[in-house]
C-alpha cells in the first residue's frame, strides 16, 4: 500500500462504474480495463443478462447448501462445466473462489492416495509445483509457490512441498541456449525431483499453463506432454490450475482440452462468472471420484458458500455469453493481432525484452539492456504503469513485466489503443520523464479540484 496511498484520489485508484471493456473513476475518467480488473471479467460489465440471473434466482432461491443437499442450479452448472470439458471430468466440486478450488485438489490429491488399496501409495503426500507459481491465498495453495517473502512473513508453510524451476524460456533457470535445443530441461526436472524425493512418497504435480504471477510465463507445447507423461509413469495426479487460463482466456476454451495426457483435476473461477459473483471449481475424473466412496472416505472440505445457487445460475449464463459469442475464438483472433502490433513496439523500444502470452492474456519483459537483459527496476515498472493509468489503460505490473488481461470482448480498436498509449509510456529520456511528471501533476491537480 506504500505504493498506492499516495495517489489516493489519483487515476483508477477508486473505480466506481465499469461498462464493457471500460471503468470510470469518481470524477468519471475513462480507462481500458486492460487487467479485466483482476483478470476475471471476461465478458466485460454491465451484461444486464447477469443482473437479471441473480434477480430471478435470488427471488426463487436466495441460498442452498451443498451440504448434505443439492439445488437445481447446482445440479445444472456441474452437468454444464462436464460438457465444455469434453467429458474427460466427470464430477464436479463447487466452492467459492481460486484458493478454494486449488485448496480441495491438494487435499483430494492427498486422500486420493491415502484411500487406495495400494498400501505403498499411502504414504504419497508431497506436492511437487513450480517454482514462483501462484495458485491462491490459501496456506496450501500459498506453500506451492516455494517464495521465500511467504515464508518470512507467515512460516511456517504447509509441510510437504516441492518446487522444480519454471519454464521460463527467456531467463532459462538451466542456462540454456532455448527451445527445443534445450532437451526441455525444465520437464525433466519433474521426473529427477521425483527419483530424489521417493516415487512412494509424491503425490501429485500441480501447474498453471501459463505462470501468471511470475510473469506471463508460457511453456513450449512440448513441455504439457512431457509433464503429463512422466505423471502417468510414476502414479501423480497431474492438477491443471487454469483458474487464470479458463474460459477463453488464452484463445481455447481451457488450455488443457488439447493436452494428452489429460490432467487428473482441473481447478476453475475467475472467469466462471466473469467475477460478477465468487464462484469456482474442482473437476476430476471418475477414478478419483470412486476412491472416495465408501464409509470414512468422505471428501471433508467446503466453504459455506461453495455452489451457491445465485453464483451457479450467474455462471451458467455468463459461459452462455462465452460460447454463444465465441469469445474464445475472438481472443485468439484479437490476442495475436495485438502481440503483434506490441512486438512491432520491439523496433523503437529498447526497453521491451520480450512480448509473449497466449490470446488476450499478455506480458511485455522490460529490460535496461536488451543483449544482457538486465531487468528494469521494480519502481520503474511501477512508475510506467501509473502512466499508462493516466493515459486511460490499466495493466498488471509484476516486477519488470508489464500483464495484459483485457475482457475477451475487445476489438482491434481497442487493441489499437492500448498499443498507442504503450508507445507512448514507453519511450525512454529525460523528455519522456518531464512529461510523465507533467501528466501526473496535471492529474493531482484534477483530483484536488474534485
Amino acid at each position: 500500500m506504500d505504493e498506492f496511498l499516495p495517489l489516493l484520489g489519483v487515476g483508477p485508484i477508486v473505480i466506481t462504474r465499469g461498462e464493457g471493456p471500460y471503468v470510470f473513476n469518481e470524477r468519471g475518467s475513462r480507462f481500458i480495463n486492460g487487467m479485466s480488473s483482476l483478470w476475471n471479467v471476461a465478458v466485460g460489465h454491465g451484461r444486464e443478462e447477469l443482473v437479471e440471473a441473480a434477480a430471478q434466482q435470488m427471488r426463487e432461491l436466495a441460498y442452498a447448501s451443498c451440504f448434505r443437499q443439492v439445488h437445481p442450479k447446482a445440479i445444472e452448472l456441474a452437468a454444464k462445466l462436464v460438457e465444455i470439458t469434453s467429458g474427460q471430468f466427470e464430477h464436479v466440486f463447487l466452492s467459492s473462489n481460486g484458493s478454494d478450488a486449488v485448496e480441495a485438489a491438494l487435499m483430494m490429491s492427498r486422500q486420493y492416495h491415502r484411500q487406495s488399496p495400494e498400501t505403498e501409495d499411502h504414504l504419497r503426500y508431497k506436492i511437487i509445483s513450480l517454482r514462483g507459481a501462484y495458485h491462491g491465498v490459501s496456506y496450501g495453495a500459498m506453500s506451492t509457490a516455494g517464495l521465500v517473502s511467504n515464508k518470512t512473513k507467515v512460516g511456517p508453510l504447509v509441510p510437504g512441498f516441492i518446487q522444480i524451476e519454471p519454464p521460463y524460456c527467456y531467463r532459462c533457470p538451466f542456462e540454456k541456449n532455448g527451445y527445443p535445443e534445450c532437451g526441455l530441461e525444465c520437464a525433466n526436472a519433474l521426473e529427477k525431483t521425483i527419483q530424489a524425493e521417493g516415487v512412494e512418497t509424491v503425490a501429485a504435480f500441480i501447474m498453471e499453463p501459463i505462470m501468471g504471477v511470475l510473469g506471463i510465463i508460457d511453456p513450449p507445447e512440448e513441455y504439457y506432454t512431457r509433464v503429463g507423461e512422466i505423471c502417468r509413469h510414476h502414479g501423480l495426479l497431474f492438477i491443471a490450475d487454469e483458474v487464470t487460463t479458463g474460459f477463453g482466456r488464452t484463445g481455447k476454451l481451457f488450455m488443457s482440452e488439447d493436452w494428452k495426457p489429460w490432467p487428473d483435476i482441473l481447478c476453475l473461477s475467475k472467469a466462471i462468472t466473469s467475477g460478477y459473483l465468487p464462484l469456482a471449481a474442482t473437476l476430476t475424473t471418475d477414478e478419483i471420484y470412486q476412491r472416495f466412496q465408501g464409509e470414512g472416505k468422505r471428501f471433508d472440505y467446503g466453504p459455506t458458500a461453495s455452489g451457491h445457487p445465485v453464483c451457479a445460475a450467474v455462471a451458467l449464463r455468463n459461459i452462455d455469453i462465452i460460447i454463444r459469442e465465441k469469445l474464445p475464438e475472438n481472443a485468439a483472433k484479437i490476442g495475436d493481432y495485438l502481440k503483434s502490433r506490441l512486438r512491432g513496439l520491439m523496433n523503437s523500444h529498447k526497453i521491451i525484452g520480450e512480448v509473449r502470452g497466449k490470446g488476450l492474456m499478455l506480458g511485455i519483459e522490460l529490460v535496461y539492456n536488451r543483449e544482457k537483459k538486465a531487468p528494469l527496476d521494480k519502481k520503474d515498472t511501477f512508475n510506467i504503469t501509473v502512466d499508462t493509468a493516466i493515459l486511460g489503460l490499466l495493466i498488471y505490473p509484476a516486477d519488470n513485466i508489464l500483464g495484459l488481461f483485457p475482457p475477451l470482448i475487445i476489438n482491434k480498436e481497442i487493441a489499437d489503443k492500448i498499443v498507442e498509449i504503450l508507445d507512448q509510456s514507453l519511450e525512454t529520456g529525460i523528455t519522456t520523464e518531464i512529461a510523465r511528471k507533467a501528466r501526473l501533476a496535471k492529474e493531482f491537480a484534477a483530483s484536488k479540484l474534485s
